[in-house]
């Protein structure tokens, strides 16, 4: 899971030609390496009306240029039909005509009512209309149309104004807006399968909590000279992490959630944040929801606590040279408290998120990370300090990603030719404590 603004770039909008996207302006071609250095993007403000559409010029050679339609609006956009609307908004700056337009210019809009996920069409043909709006036919676009050569990085942190939590079960709670304003924090008891109880004084037999502090990653480089696909790109989510988990579990028989662990949903987060690079609206969708998973393979008694900590980074990473690749994250770190293990069998147990992001509605990487409780017993233990150890047990703390990137994630304008890749899984697990007896 590689699921981040930093300096003001104001591009010249209201001017009566087209304007530069970057304010660094691309170096006229020749032989030197300076020439061979595409634009610098940076994250900028935006236009005072955040709701308005940013048209753009060519790009298939060089940066792209903006057209200035003043304060236009999307008040119609039917993405499966090809077809959008332009209106002027509320400002006395005019907004876009019919003959402003051209085939081919890249209109981008920002995530609005009309376009919950933001929209990136190229114009095909318009038409005006008698209260001075105009119809457009649209096709599909991708950022190369849109942002031409240009080079950029950004890691957007998400904010409780970002996040839109949909608590779904019973015994779970989410609440977005942890420490400065950012990231989100679940709690939840989970539902355990016939034949598992709490041990005795506890009243639940797993709980768990997982604090996330996320931030959307999102880079790109393009430079004409080498082609017209980008040469760099990367979107992903990234978030610091902290997950706990309380198993107090008495289980008699052998269980399982599924087969392949099955994903039961705690609470739901969605998330489309626009920011801006230049002018142009880049619209960045997340939505994150849990599950738990957990299973034994026969009779085990469990009294343990730990916790993990670590940055995930979720997504996917493309270099012209080496394809598409995950991206990976560091191993994280975990503690336990004393545990006591009884029985014969191995117990799992946690909680964790899938995530699925893309750009501007298309989703294009999936992904999976699971902290989780592992148990261990061959006979009767006690691991805790001064008792008699009767046989081999075990306590662990892990973390599962993978994950996989799909071929709809257009957007790039990098082509591809399979559906999907599934990104490798990777383990980290960690012995928190164990013994071997007589």
């Amino acid at each position: 899971m590689k699921f981040c603004a930093r300096h003001l770039l104001v591009p010249l909008l209201v001017t009566g030609i087209a304007a530069p996207l970057s304010a660094i302006p691309a170096a006229a071609a020749g032989p030197g390496p300076a020439d061979r250095v595409p634009p610098a993007l940076t994250a900028a403000d935006g236009p005072a009306d955040k709701g308005a559409v940013t048209v753009v010029r060519g790009g298939a050679d060089g940066p792209a240029t903006a057209v200035p339609v003043g304060d236009t609006r999307l008040t119609g956009y039917d993405e499966a039909g090809g077809h959008a609307v332009l209106s002027a908004g509320k400002a006395a700056n005019g907004g876009a005509t019919a003959a402003q337009l051209r085939p081919g210019d890249v209109i981008a809009s920002p995530a609005t009512p009309v376009a919950p996920h933001g929209a990136l069409v190229k114009v095909v043909a318009t038409r005006p209309a008698a209260d001075g709006s105009v119809a457009v036919d649209t096709a599909p676009a991708d950022l190369v149309d849109a942002l031409g050569d240009a080079k950029a990085d950004l890691r957007t942190p998400l904010t409780a104004a970002d996040l839109k939590v949909k608590p779904l079960t019973e015994g779970g709670r989410a609440t977005a807006g942890q420490a400065g304003g950012q990231g989100i924090r679940l709690d939840v008891d989970v539902p355990m399968p016939d034949g598992v109880k709490p041990t005795q004084g506890n009243s639940s037999a797993l709980s768990a909590s997982m604090e996330l502090h996320p931030e959307m990653l999102f880079s790109y480089e393009r430079a004409h000279w080498y082609g017209y696909a980008p040469s760099k790109a990367e979107i992903g989510v990234a978030a610091d992490y902290g997950a706990g988990v309380k198993v107090h579990a008495e289980g008699s028989a052998s269980y399982d959630t599924g087969h392949k662990p099955l994903h039961i949903p705690a609470a739901e987060v969605d998330v489309d944040k626009t920011v801006w690079l230049g002018p142009v609206p880049i619209v960045l969708n997340l939505k994150v929801d849990y599950f738990y998973d957990v299973s034994a393979d026969g009779k085990i008694t469990v009294d343990a606590e730990q916790r993990t900590d670590g940055r995930l980074e979720v997504g996917a990473r493309y270099d012209a040279d080496k394809g598409w690749s995950a991206l990976k994250s560091p191993e994280p770190t975990a503690q336990g408290t004393p545990a006591r293990i009884q029985g014969a069998a191995t117990a799992k147990a946690g909680i964790g998120s899938h995530a699925r992001l893309g750009l501007y509605g298309s989703v294009g990487v999936e992904a999976d990370a699971m902290p989780y409780l592992k148990a261990t017993a061959t006979g009767s233990a006690e691991g805790t300090p001064g008792k008699d150890v009767k046989t081999d047990w075990g306590l662990y703390a892990g973390l599962e990603l993978n994950g996989s990137f799909f071929a709809q994630l257009r957007v790039f304008g990098v082509k591809v030719i399979d559906h999907s890749w599934a990104f490798p899984e990777v383990r980290y697990e960690r012995k928190l404590a164990g013994g071997t007896g007589q």
